[in-house]
């Protein structure tokens, strides 16, 4: 792309981001309600059942989904990590994290189950739960002679987790 076509794009961008980004208006609606606008839209618009969606209880499902599905992600990098490491320490420490997550994977889950039924209370309290365990894992690291392999996924998942949470809470 030449610099002239970039500079035209990056206008167009800036001036019709959702005509050109999310081709739907319920989409740039439930990612107007996050804080991390552009993880939500790079999540929902290249999904298929997301540009679907004709209410914001689906987006909310999605929302969830995609969710689960990082920290299952994560639970996965954190076992390729220990099986890789040198170090004890290290592995010990992501032997801990994989526990952590394994239970962040099933509060996710349960919390889906919980948005299905519409009981919004449970879904806040199972993806609180989530969210203690996924801080469990990032407190073995502290004090630690070695950084954690996995923060920048933990970050986004927590990031995920805010903008899922921000969608929930919008609904009725």
């Amino acid at each position: 792309m030449n610099p002239i076509s970039s500079l035209v794009f990056v206008l167009l961008l800036t001036v019709f981001p959702t005509q050109i980004l999310c081709q739907t208006p319920l989409v740039e609606q439930a990612c107007g309600y996050t804080i991390y606008k552009v993880l939500c839209l790079e999540t929902f618009v290249p999904d298929p059942a997301a540009k679907a969606a004709t209410d914001l209880l689906t987006l909310a499902k999605i929302s969830l989904k995609h969710l689960e599905t990082k920290a299952s992600d994560v639970d996965t990098e954190i076992i390729k990590q220990k099986n890789s490491a040198k170090d004890e320490g290290l592995k010990q420490a992501l032997s801990s994290c994989s526990d952590y997550y394994l239970t962040v994977v099933e509060k996710l889950q349960a919390a889906g189950v919980s948005l299905a039924d519409s009981n919004y209370v449970s879904v806040k309290d199972w993806m609180s739960e989530a969210t203690v365990n996924r801080q469990r894992c990032d407190q073995v690291f502290q004090g630690k002679p070695f950084k954690s392999p996995i923060s920048e996924s933990t970050t986004t998942l927590s990031q995920l987790q805010n903008n899922a949470e921000a969608i929930i809470s919008h609904l009725p």
